[in-house]
Protein backbone atom coordinates (compact mmCIF):
# COMPACT_ATOMS: atom_id res chain seq x y z
CA UNK A 1 0.00 0.00 0.00
CA UNK A 2 1.34 3.45 -0.59
CA UNK A 3 1.94 6.05 1.80
CA UNK A 4 0.21 9.13 1.64
CA UNK A 5 3.21 10.76 -0.01
CA UNK A 6 3.94 8.56 -2.33
CA UNK A 7 0.21 9.08 -3.19
CA UNK A 8 0.70 12.47 -3.41
CA UNK A 9 3.69 12.21 -5.62
CA UNK A 10 1.68 9.83 -8.02
CA UNK A 11 -1.06 12.11 -8.14
CA UNK A 12 1.60 15.22 -9.26
CA UNK A 13 3.25 13.21 -12.05
CA UNK A 14 0.06 11.74 -13.52
CA UNK A 15 -0.85 15.60 -13.88
CA UNK A 16 2.42 16.38 -15.01
CA UNK A 17 2.00 14.53 -17.81
CA UNK A 18 -1.27 15.48 -18.68
CA UNK A 19 0.04 19.03 -18.37
CA UNK A 20 2.91 18.36 -21.14
CA UNK A 21 0.59 16.05 -23.33
CA UNK A 22 -1.48 19.06 -23.66
CA UNK A 23 0.68 21.51 -24.64
CA UNK A 24 3.16 19.32 -27.02
CA UNK A 25 -0.28 18.82 -28.67
CA UNK A 26 -0.96 22.31 -29.05
CA UNK A 27 2.77 22.82 -30.37
CA UNK A 28 2.34 20.10 -32.76
CA UNK A 29 -0.78 21.09 -33.71
CA UNK A 30 0.39 25.07 -34.47
CA UNK A 31 3.78 22.94 -36.94
CA UNK A 32 1.82 20.40 -38.55
CA UNK A 33 -1.41 22.31 -39.95
CA UNK A 34 -2.75 25.82 -41.22
CA UNK A 35 -4.46 27.57 -38.76
CA UNK A 36 -8.60 26.55 -39.60
CA UNK A 37 -11.38 28.07 -37.76
CA UNK A 38 -11.79 25.22 -34.95
CA UNK A 39 -8.14 26.22 -33.82
CA UNK A 40 -8.19 30.02 -34.39
CA UNK A 41 -11.78 29.69 -32.04
CA UNK A 42 -9.68 27.91 -29.67
CA UNK A 43 -6.46 30.44 -29.53
CA UNK A 44 -9.59 32.84 -29.11
CA UNK A 45 -10.54 31.25 -26.07
CA UNK A 46 -9.60 28.48 -24.01
CA UNK A 47 -5.77 28.72 -25.48
CA UNK A 48 -5.42 32.41 -25.24
CA UNK A 49 -4.74 33.21 -21.46
CA UNK A 50 -2.31 29.72 -21.00
CA UNK A 51 -0.46 31.12 -24.14
CA UNK A 52 -0.23 34.53 -22.91
CA UNK A 53 1.31 33.01 -19.59
CA UNK A 54 3.66 31.01 -21.41
CA UNK A 55 5.37 34.08 -23.12
CA UNK A 56 3.34 33.56 -26.53
CA UNK A 57 0.23 35.90 -26.40
CA UNK A 58 -2.25 35.69 -29.00
CA UNK A 59 -1.46 38.77 -31.21
CA UNK A 60 -4.14 41.25 -30.65
CA UNK A 61 -5.40 41.30 -34.70
CA UNK A 62 -6.02 37.26 -34.47
CA UNK A 63 -8.56 38.26 -31.25
CA UNK A 64 -10.71 41.06 -32.74
CA UNK A 65 -9.66 40.88 -36.32
CA UNK A 66 -12.58 38.99 -39.28
CA UNK A 67 -11.67 35.51 -39.05
CA UNK A 68 -11.28 34.92 -42.85
CA UNK A 69 -9.31 37.24 -43.55
CA UNK A 70 -6.95 36.07 -40.33
CA UNK A 71 -6.91 32.62 -41.49
CA UNK A 72 -5.80 33.77 -45.23
CA UNK A 73 -2.76 35.53 -43.89
CA UNK A 74 -1.78 32.93 -41.68
CA UNK A 75 -1.74 30.51 -44.44
CA UNK A 76 0.10 32.73 -46.50
CA UNK A 77 2.43 32.68 -43.50
CA UNK A 78 2.49 28.82 -42.81
CA UNK A 79 3.25 28.30 -47.04
CA UNK A 80 5.81 31.19 -47.15
CA UNK A 81 7.82 29.93 -43.50
CA UNK A 82 7.34 25.88 -43.55
CA UNK A 83 6.19 25.05 -47.64
CA UNK A 84 7.17 27.03 -50.47
CA UNK A 85 11.00 26.20 -51.75
CA UNK A 86 13.42 28.18 -49.44
CA UNK A 87 11.34 27.80 -46.33
CA UNK A 88 12.73 26.56 -42.91
CA UNK A 89 11.73 22.76 -43.83
CA UNK A 90 10.31 21.10 -40.49
CA UNK A 91 11.59 18.02 -41.69
CA UNK A 92 14.41 16.42 -39.07
CA UNK A 93 15.64 15.00 -42.91
CA UNK A 94 16.06 18.19 -44.51
CA UNK A 95 17.62 20.19 -41.39
CA UNK A 96 20.01 17.32 -40.96
CA UNK A 97 20.69 16.61 -44.47
CA UNK A 98 19.60 18.69 -47.02
CA UNK A 99 17.54 16.00 -48.42
CA UNK A 100 13.71 14.51 -47.73
CA UNK A 101 12.89 11.04 -46.15
CA UNK A 102 16.45 10.23 -44.93
CA UNK A 103 17.68 7.90 -42.24
CA UNK A 104 15.83 10.13 -39.77
CA UNK A 105 12.09 9.41 -41.14
CA UNK A 106 13.01 5.73 -41.66
CA UNK A 107 13.91 6.32 -37.43
CA UNK A 108 10.96 8.16 -37.01
CA UNK A 109 8.46 5.22 -38.43
CA UNK A 110 10.17 2.49 -36.45
CA UNK A 111 9.54 4.15 -33.41
CA UNK A 112 6.11 4.92 -34.21
CA UNK A 113 5.38 1.47 -35.40
CA UNK A 114 6.85 0.22 -32.07
CA UNK A 115 5.05 2.05 -29.87
CA UNK A 116 1.44 1.08 -31.87
CA UNK A 117 0.98 3.90 -33.36
CA UNK A 118 0.52 4.41 -37.72
CA UNK A 119 1.75 7.14 -39.71
CA UNK A 120 -0.93 8.45 -42.05
CA UNK A 121 -0.23 11.33 -43.77
CA UNK A 122 -3.25 13.89 -44.32
CA UNK A 123 -1.61 15.44 -48.11
CA UNK A 124 0.55 14.05 -50.27
CA UNK A 125 4.56 14.78 -49.61
CA UNK A 126 4.18 14.72 -46.23
CA UNK A 127 6.60 12.28 -43.82
CA UNK A 128 6.95 10.82 -40.39
CA UNK A 129 9.91 13.45 -39.57
CA UNK A 130 7.93 16.40 -39.51
CA UNK A 131 8.47 17.95 -36.48
CA UNK A 132 4.92 18.29 -36.13
CA UNK A 133 4.00 14.85 -35.96
CA UNK A 134 7.11 14.52 -33.89
CA UNK A 135 5.83 16.68 -31.26
CA UNK A 136 2.31 14.71 -31.71
CA UNK A 137 3.94 11.34 -30.82
CA UNK A 138 5.72 12.92 -27.96
CA UNK A 139 2.52 14.41 -26.55
CA UNK A 140 1.11 10.41 -27.20
CA UNK A 141 3.46 8.89 -24.95
CA UNK A 142 2.47 11.62 -22.41
CA UNK A 143 -0.80 10.66 -22.57
CA UNK A 144 -0.30 6.62 -22.33
CA UNK A 145 2.30 7.47 -19.13
CA UNK A 146 -0.64 9.20 -17.66
CA UNK A 147 -2.97 6.47 -17.91
CA UNK A 148 -0.67 4.09 -17.05
CA UNK A 149 -0.30 6.19 -13.28
CA UNK A 150 -4.36 6.71 -13.04
CA UNK A 151 -4.52 2.74 -13.63
CA UNK A 152 -1.50 1.95 -10.85
CA UNK A 153 0.70 0.40 -13.41
CA UNK A 154 3.82 1.59 -12.59
CA UNK A 155 6.03 -0.63 -14.45
CA UNK A 156 4.39 0.60 -17.75
CA UNK A 157 4.18 3.92 -16.52
CA UNK A 158 8.24 3.85 -16.10
CA UNK A 159 8.45 1.99 -19.57
CA UNK A 160 6.75 4.31 -21.69
CA UNK A 161 8.56 7.40 -19.87
CA UNK A 162 11.72 5.77 -20.72
CA UNK A 163 11.03 5.64 -24.33
CA UNK A 164 9.48 9.25 -24.74
CA UNK A 165 12.58 9.95 -23.21
CA UNK A 166 14.98 8.05 -25.32
CA UNK A 167 12.68 9.43 -28.30
CA UNK A 168 13.27 13.32 -27.47
CA UNK A 169 17.14 12.44 -26.85
CA UNK A 170 17.73 10.74 -29.81
CA UNK A 171 15.28 11.98 -32.48
CA UNK A 172 14.45 15.64 -31.49
CA UNK A 173 17.37 17.09 -29.11
CA UNK A 174 19.97 17.11 -31.94
CA UNK A 175 18.08 19.24 -34.45
CA UNK A 176 14.05 20.51 -32.94
CA UNK A 177 15.21 23.49 -31.00
CA UNK A 178 17.75 24.82 -33.25
CA UNK A 179 15.01 24.22 -36.22
CA UNK A 180 12.49 26.28 -34.73
CA UNK A 181 15.22 29.63 -33.44
CA UNK A 182 15.60 29.63 -37.30
CA UNK A 183 12.39 29.25 -38.19
CA UNK A 184 11.11 31.98 -35.49
CA UNK A 185 14.05 34.61 -37.05
CA UNK A 186 12.30 33.80 -40.37
CA UNK A 187 8.78 34.45 -39.22
CA UNK A 188 6.91 37.43 -40.27
CA UNK A 189 3.73 37.05 -38.43
CA UNK A 190 3.87 37.74 -34.59
CA UNK A 191 1.60 34.49 -34.08
CA UNK A 192 4.48 31.67 -35.39
CA UNK A 193 7.00 33.90 -34.25
CA UNK A 194 5.92 33.44 -30.38
CA UNK A 195 5.00 29.64 -31.46
CA UNK A 196 7.95 28.90 -32.38
CA UNK A 197 9.91 30.53 -29.59
CA UNK A 198 7.52 28.36 -27.34
CA UNK A 199 8.26 25.40 -28.86
CA UNK A 200 12.32 25.85 -28.66
CA UNK A 201 11.97 26.83 -24.93
CA UNK A 202 9.60 23.91 -24.17
CA UNK A 203 12.10 21.70 -26.19
CA UNK A 204 15.18 22.93 -23.64
CA UNK A 205 13.35 22.85 -20.73
CA UNK A 206 12.44 19.01 -21.06
CA UNK A 207 15.69 18.30 -21.91
CA UNK A 208 17.49 19.63 -19.47
CA UNK A 209 15.23 17.59 -17.06
CA UNK A 210 16.31 14.10 -18.78
CA UNK A 211 19.92 15.22 -20.17
CA UNK A 212 23.49 14.39 -18.72
CA UNK A 213 25.57 17.74 -18.89
CA UNK A 214 27.65 16.21 -21.56
CA UNK A 215 25.32 15.08 -23.65
CA UNK A 216 23.38 18.04 -23.52
CA UNK A 217 26.63 19.67 -24.83
CA UNK A 218 26.76 17.65 -27.76
CA UNK A 219 22.99 18.56 -28.24
CA UNK A 220 23.53 22.25 -27.74
CA UNK A 221 26.30 21.85 -30.85
CA UNK A 222 24.28 20.27 -33.05
CA UNK A 223 21.46 22.41 -32.93
CA UNK A 224 23.55 25.30 -33.14
CA UNK A 225 24.61 24.29 -36.55
CA UNK A 226 21.89 25.54 -38.41
CA UNK A 227 20.16 23.57 -41.02
CA UNK A 228 22.11 21.53 -43.86
CA UNK A 229 22.17 22.91 -47.23
CA UNK A 230 23.30 21.44 -50.15
CA UNK A 231 25.51 23.59 -52.65
CA UNK A 232 24.12 22.70 -56.44
CA UNK A 233 26.49 21.60 -59.15
CA UNK A 234 25.97 23.85 -61.88
CA UNK A 235 27.06 21.57 -63.82
CA UNK A 236 25.02 19.00 -63.24
CA UNK A 237 22.08 21.72 -63.67
CA UNK A 238 23.30 22.49 -67.24
CA UNK A 239 23.51 18.56 -67.73
CA UNK A 240 20.14 17.63 -66.77
CA UNK A 241 18.28 20.28 -68.20
CA UNK A 242 17.35 21.84 -65.00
Amino acid sequence: MQTLIEQVAHGVRQDECKAQSALFRLLARTLEYEVDEAFLERLRGELQEPLAESGAPVPQDMLDGDANEIIANLAVEYTALFVQPGAISPYASVFETGSMAQVQCDRATRWYQENGFAFKHRYSGEFPDHVGTMLAFVSALFEREANALEQGDEALAEEIRQSRERFLIEEIGGWAPGWAKVAAQAAQHPFYEHMLNLTERVLWDELTQIVPPRRMRELTEKNARGPTVIKKDPGFRKASGL
